[in-house]
């Protein structure tokens, strides 16, 4: 992975975050209409779940390797707990669940292998 892909993988990774979030928040509102707001101050787990992500979405626009590794994380881990619990998904959620990992996945590599690529093109201009 070169330099310019790694950059597109990180941006594919801001969009499948902001397209999740997106999501979620369509189907809160979907769901509640005029009582999402009240939902959301009386759940605090997920307005913090809304806000990890946003803060996760600006790691990502700086390149943080951590911010990709907590979206891949927020993702994933829950979807396991759910699913050793009995609880499987609907074929639509885990199409959409898996195509999100997979975004969040190259994201992952992607900060790394930019990260990597800089501190090599660093060392290399510092020789000359």
């Amino acid at each position: 992975m070169n330099l310019q892909k790694a950059e597109q993988a990180i941006v594919n990774a801001i969009y499948a975050a902001v397209a999740w979030l997106i999501l979620d928040l369509g189907l809160l509102f979907q769901q509640h209409g005029s009582q999402t707001f009240s939902i959301l101050a009386s759940h605090p787990e997920m307005t913090a779940g809304a806000i990890i992500t946003i803060a996760c979405i600006a790691g990502l626009i700086y390149k943080s390797r951590l911010a990709a590794m907590v979206l891949f994380l927020l993702l994933l881990l829950p979807m396991l707990i759910r699913t050793v619990q009995g609880v499987f998904p609907a074929t639509m959620m885990m199409v959409f669940f898996v195509i999100l990992l997979y975004f969040f996945f190259t994201g992952i590599l992607g900060t790394i292998r930019y990260h990597h690529l800089k501190s090599l093109e660093q060392d290399t201009s510092k020789q000359d």
